[in-house]
Order: C-alpha cells, then sequence, then structure tokens
C-alpha cells in the first residue's frame, strides 16, 4: 500500500484501518503519521460533540405524552394524523430540495478546488513516475471520452472522481517540480476561458470538447502550453489547426 491508498482508506473509515493500512503507517515516513493524528482528533471532536445526554425519564414521559394525546376527544382524528404526515413529508421535501439547490449553487470551481486538496487527494501532488498513455486513456473512455490523441506526457497520477454530482477524471503532472492539477469535467461546458484563484492556487477552466478542462497549480506559468497539448488530445489537432484559418 502506498501513501495515496492509505490516505484515501484514511478519509473514508479512519476508524477502522485494515491490516494493510497499519502496516503502511508503521513504516510510513512521509508524514502519514501526521495525517492520522489529525484524522483522529477531528474523529474525538465529532464524538464529543454528538455525544449528547439523553435525560433521565425521557422515554417515559414521550410515552405518557402520547397516551394523554390519544385519550383526548377528537372529532377527526385520522384527518389531524394525515395532515400531520403530510405536513412532514412536505418539511422532508423542503429540505431535500433546499440542500440539492445549495449544493448546485456551489460553483464547479470550488468543487474541483475542495476535491484535489482533500486529504485523500494531496498525496498524488508528489508523485512523479509517468503513466503510460493507455492508462489514461482508459480513464477517458470509462467516463465516456475517447481521446483523439495521445495525452500530454508526463501524466503520474490519473483517477476517475466524482467532483460534485459531476463524474471526472483527475490527473497530475509534475511539470518540472511544480505539479499541476488537471480535471477534466465531461458533459459541463462552462466559459470558453476563465482564471481564478483559490485557497493560493492559480487555477484555469477551458471549454474542451463535450466538456471543462480545469487547470491548478500554485503559480499559472505552463497553464498555456497545458491548454494546447490538452486541446491537441482532447478535440484533435487538425481541429485545432481548422479553427486558426
Amino acid at each position: 500500500m502506498d501513501c495515496l491508498e492509505f490516505r484515501r482508506q484514511l478519509g473514508s473509515a479512519p476508524q477502522q484501518l485494515d491490516a494493510a493500512a497499519q502496516a503502511h503507517l508503521a513504516a510510513c515516513t512521509a508524514g502519514c503519521a501526521e495525517a492520522t493524528a489529525e484524522a483522529q482528533a477531528f474523529e474525538d471532536r465529532l464524538t464529543h460533540a454528538l455525544a449528547v445526554p439523553v435525560p433521565a425519564g425521557l422515554v417515559d414521559r414521550v410515552h405518557r405524552a402520547q397516551r394523554s394525546a390519544v385519550a383526548v376527544a377528537d372529532p377527526a382524528p385520522r384527518r389531524r394524523t394525515a395532515w400531520i404526515a403530510f405536513a412532514a413529508a412536505a418539511s422532508l421535501a423542503l429540505a431535500f430540495g433546499v440542500a440539492q439547490w445549495r449544493r448546485n449553487a456551489v460553483p464547479l470551481q470550488d468543487l474541483v478546488v475542495a476535491h484535489v486538496t482533500a486529504p485523500g487527494e494531496r498525496a498524488a501532488w508528489s508523485l512523479r513516475d509517468p503513466l503510460p498513455d493507455t492508462r489514461v486513456a482508459a480513464a477517458f473512455s470509462e467516463r465516456g471520452v475517447t481521446l483523439a490523441a495521445s495525452p500530454p506526457r508526463g501524466i503520474a497520477y490519473v483517477a476517475k472522481c466524482g467532483v460534485g454530482r459531476w463524474p471526472s477524471v483527475h490527473m497530475v503532472m509534475p511539470e518540472q517540480g511544480q505539479p499541476v492539477s488537471v480535471v477534466y469535467v465531461p458533459g459541463r461546458v462552462g466559459a470558453t476561458a476563465e482564471a481564478f484563484e483559490r485557497d493560493q492556487l492559480s487555477g484555469r477552466a477551458v471549454a474542451l470538447g463535450n466538456g471543462t478542462l480545469f487547470l491548478l497549480a500554485r503559480t499559472d506559468v505552463r497553464f498555456d502550453a497545458l491548454e494546447h497539448a490538452w486541446r491537441d488530445a482532447i478535440e484533435g489537432p487538425a481541429q485545432v489547426a481548422a479553427g486558426s484559418h
């Protein structure tokens, strides 16, 4: 197990690390112990916050209140029960709708930044060994995208991830010691080109093919070259040449 796999398991089940994760934690010198301590401290705070004591006799008081309510004469008990059920259902529907609205209202670039900087993805920024083109192409293919040409060289990490409700392909390119996180979101076409800054990261969103490409790094010095390379890979060099006339 490497650091990336360990951090993913730590993020999903910090209290249930399997034998492989425990062995990695015992041998790792790359910061996994510190990450584990932070995760466990958060779990402890969460457990403490949720540990609300139940007052003594609460169950008996609730039962007595229910029996008293039933004993009170009601000319239309079934109708009242129906209205209570309807109101409860309406409240749940409203709460669900508000939650969906809030999730959809978050800008996609914010969701992308939150994903690539999440604890389970941070280790990917330090990877250096390039992956074969076939592995990158396969990740795109499983997202319904056929690359028009070979992907840019130097991709050290690729994974099929979810960004909010959007399926995506997440990659990391070391770029001479200045790693760039690349996220392609098929089926979601945004602005032609948009620069942004989030959490001390420079970002660029580019409409490519039938989706949006996001580039994120400490500096945008390599963004122009990477945008051109990814346009060739996704749309094809012929289309770029045709568009220049």
